[in-house]
């Protein structure tokens, strides 16, 4: 309320200047008009003067008068309709000034503005910027000391955890790599390291995250988190016995909270009909995938975890849209579909992926072996049949 107020003002300080300086510039005419009047007046006195010396006759005297009297009465005339009309010209314009600056401000405002948006405290402004500055100022030193010495592991420590809150999952990846290798794994970096690389590659448990889930089932055998990890790399791979074979022993774990047997039953549910050659809905590895606490916790809601692996999927497929010349992730979107029971789009992508690389022999070898393990061509076939 009090900044209104103050633009109230400051729109009457604009308005009354305006006014000020049009009454400054009518009453300036009308000044230098009366000027002119009492020169014409001076000038018939001078007349009068000349007559009386002998220098004018009585009808040149008088026909001076008629020509100054009447020069003088057209001036005066004059002064008098343009200082009126100037005066009623400026009252207009002031009004419409007046008018047009507040009710343009608000049109601006309603448009480019957003008035319906709640205040927010300065403390509370401050107390996030501040919070932010300090985030961002840490993240920076840690990655010019990383610049400098991509040795020091300590860093790489430091920032992994940082980047996977971010969402910056490829260089998390990256930082819970180099602190693996130069201080040792420990369970936390290799769960850290795993949940960044599945997420950066769309959800795909790829070969580096299931080799480290491997390591990290073998440090801590009840790890939760990493049993399902595995399971979810067998289901990708095709291997649905071995997933249900998985997914029906964490069932029965003693750690399982009622959240993740739901989460589990979900998986067994749509593993059991893929098995059978259905098409089924997206199954909820985006929950499996990156958001399992420090227990393994995973989302029970399904309808969130289906529209977040949607989302990896289709994202995957617009990056590839885009740039095309990535073998590796052709393969990893034919087995994203084929794990989706979507096997008209993993036909489709295959296409797509060979045209895309073009005379690429290398890129085109390695796509076809992925198609060939996967079976897509092959099971776009059965399907039409």
């Amino acid at each position: 309320m009090l900044l209104w107020v103050i633009f109230s003002i400051l729109t009457a300080g604009v308005v009354g200047a305006l006014l000020w300086s049009y009454r400054r510039a009518d009453e300036a005419a009308a000044g230098s008009g009366h000027a002119d009047v009492a020169v014409y007046a001076d000038q018939l006195l001078q007349i009068d003067a000349d007559r009386a010396r002998g220098l004018l006759s009585e009808a040149e005297a008088q026909s001076a008068r008629a020509e100054v009297g009447r020069r003088m009465l057209t001036r005066a005339a004059d002064v008098d309709t343009g200082v009126a009309t100037a005066t009623r010209g400026s009252e207009r314009v002031l009004g419409v000034v007046a008018l047009s600056i507040p009710v343009l401000a608000l049109i601006l405002y309603t448009q480019l503005g957003s008035p319906g948006l709640p205040d927010l405290p300065h403390a509370g402004r401050t107390a996030e910027d501040a919070a932010r500055s300090q985030v961002d100022a840490m993240i920076a030193r840690v990655e010019q000391r990383l610049r400098s010495a991509p040795e020091d592991g300590n860093g790489w420590d430091v920032i992994g955890p940082v980047y996977l809150r971010m969402e910056r999952y490829g260089q998390a990846a990256e930082a819970f790599a180099n602190a693996n290798r130069l201080l040792g794994e420990t369970p936390k970096r290799l769960a850290g390291f795993v949940q960044a690389e599945i997420l950066a590659n769309n959800g795909i448990v790829n070969s580096n995250a299931k080799m480290a889930a491997e390591r990290l089932l073998a440090l801590e055998p009840d790890r939760l988190d990493a049993r399902m990890w595995l399971a979810l790399a067998k289901e990708q791979d095709g291997q649905f016995a071995e997933a249900l074979t998985d997914y029906r022993a964490l069932i029965k774990a003693p750690q399982m909270t009622p959240a993740m047997t739901s989460a589990i039953e979900v998986r067994i549910s749509a593993v059991e009909r893929l098995a059978r050659g259905e098409t089924v809905e997206p199954p909820a590895s985006g929950g499996m995938s990156g958001s399992t606490g420090p227990g393994g916790e995973m989302p029970s809601d399904a309808a969130g975890q289906q529209a977040m692996i949607e989302g990896m999927v289709a994202r995957l497929a617009g990056r590839l849209a885009a740039d095309g010349k990535d073998p590796a992730g052709w393969a990893q979107l034919m087995r994203s579909y084929m794990v989706l029971g979507r096997k008209d789009d993993a036909t489709k992508a295959l296409s797509d992926a060979r045209r895309a690389l073009g005379d690429d022999a290398a890129a085109l070898e390695q796509v076809n072996t992925a198609a060939a393990e996967l079976g897509v061509e092959g099971a776009a076939k059965e399907e039409k049949k």
